[in-house]
């Protein structure tokens, strides 16, 4: 497999000012793919947020070396629900974990308009920060839920960040109309991944000819298994008991500022550089193309 960097190269910086050399070969491949490709899926991770100021939760400096990860276990918001959104109020005034004002970025955009000119057909996110509906997606299916709403645990029936917010000025924890205490809808350790997401995702991975994997470790499942299944390996969808029908051919294509456990081994390449950057520049070509 070809390496992520090359002499035909585009720079880039982190933010920490460390250059990242983008292979502008493999981006031109992957807009010849993206436009030849029929069903195109996206799955998308925290880097591709964390250039909108939204915080990982793992690396070093991420939400876990600032806040107890237990706040985000579900036996301690039914344990106490008012320390829990205590504590995710205090995240949000002290911009540690800023969902709520949070904007997208040239990435999500990008995307955004690749599903607009129907070249992706759909984005699986494992963020719970709303920043794909924002940057106008569409067809967005949440892995881990959506923390800029919040569900009453009694009615099921959802409420939006600004009317947490203000009924949170007057009272922990907040509730419903009905009276039930509301839950950040996203889904916390101990919660089962949501079982209408994980049978759609599943099967768009199943479905695809082309899959973007974008800012994400590939070390959390089930979500890791998708680019596995996009590829045909271990698919739990595809054939009949112990008879397996054969994938068509798909590709997966990473972009990452890192190599991943996808990398040289389930991934045909690795975009190495700013999500943002080369989103962005995929974006530029197909407009120029499409133009």
């Amino acid at each position: 497999m070809k390496s992520a960097c090359s002499v035909n190269t585009l720079t880039s910086t982190d933010p920490s000012g460390k250059a990242l050399y983008m292979n502008s070969a493999l981006i031109d491949t992957t807009v010849e793919l993206l436009l030849k490709a029929q069903h195109v899926i996206v799955l998308t991770g925290a880097g591709i947020s964390t250039e909108s100021g939204v915080p990982d939760f793992r690396s070093p400096g991420g939400i876990w070396e600032q806040y107890d990860p237990t706040m985000f276990f579900i036996e301690r918001f039914l344990a106490d629900p008012e320390e829990v959104w205590r504590c995710l109020l205090d995240m949000n005034s002290s911009q540690e974990f800023k969902l709520f004002d949070a904007i997208p970025n040239k990435g999500h955009h990008a995307l955004a308009y690749l599903e607009e000119i129907s070249i992706i057909q759909t984005v699986i996110t494992q963020n719970i920060d709303n920043l794909h509906q924002k940057a106008g997606s569409r067809h967005v299916i949440e892995f881990h839920g959506n923390m800029l709403y919040a569900k009453c645990m009694e009615c099921s029936l959802k409420s939006g960040y600004k009317k947490i917010l203000e009924d949170l000025e007057e009272r922990f924890p907040p509730r419903c109309p009905c009276g039930g205490i509301l839950k950040p809808d996203a889904v916390f350790f101990g919660e089962a991944i949501p079982q209408g997401a994980l049978k759609e995702s599943f099967q768009e991975a199943d479905n695809c000819d082309l899959m973007l994997v974008i800012g994400t470790s590939a070390q959390v499942e089930p979500a890791a298994s998708l680019p596995m299944i996009a590829k045909g390996m271990n698919s739990l969808l595809r054939g009949l008991g112990t008879i397996p029908i054969p994938k068509q051919q798909c590709h997966v294509i990473e972009i990452n500022k890192e190599a991943t456990p996808l990398t040289g081994k389930v991934s045909d390449f690795l975009i190495q550089g700013s999500s943002g950057e080369i989103l962005s520049i995929i974006e530029q070509k197909i407009r120029r193309i499409k133009d």
